[in-house]
């Protein structure tokens, strides 16, 4: 278990969602796999996308498995265009290994934000990572809000 991981897992206990954090065994990080794993559609499982920001910061926007981000509406929200954090800086700066981008336990240095994509399943739960490769906690939609308490909800995708 890696330090991000260990974090997401005290810090939803702490929330009291502890019991619904699921573990699986010999899968890979794709939403598609996790899906897979979990029996449900991929748009539930929450993908975390980490963006250079800046002045040295990062932007990490949590979006539906199937969404991809419109670099249209993304300069028009953040004023910049869309560029990945390459591995390397991803955990210097959000805390968290490349891959396993979650909405918990982010440093200071990177901004969450919510997108609208994950709207679509307010009447049922989805699925972020906590941390590691195979971990995921379920949430409503108003719950993974209240317990990643983004800058904002913004719609960057298609």
């Amino acid at each position: 278990m890696n330090e991000a991981e260990k974090r997401g897992r005290e810090y939803l206990a702490s929330k009291g969602y502890a019991d619904r954090i699921i573990d699986f065994k010999n899968t890979d990080i794709t939403a598609e796999s996790t899906a897979l794993a979990l029996g449900v559609d991929v748009d539930r499982i929450c993908k975390g996308l980490a963006f250079k920001g800046r002045g040295g910061t990062a932007v990490v926007v949590i979006a539906s498995g199937r969404s991809r981000v419109n670099n249209g509406k993304f300069r028009n929200v953040f004023g910049f265009r869309p560029t990945m954090l390459p591995p390397e800086q991803t955990e210097e700066l959000t805390g968290h290994i490349a891959g396993t981008i979650n909405p918990f336990c982010l440093r200071d240095s990177a901004k969450l934000y919510l997108d609208m994509s994950i709207m679509k399943h307010k009447e049922e739960t989805v699925f972020p990572g906590i941390g590691g490769e195979d971990s995921v906690v379920e949430l409503t939609v108003r719950e993974l809000e209240k317990l990643a308490d983004p800058v904002c909800w913004i719609d960057v995708t298609m």
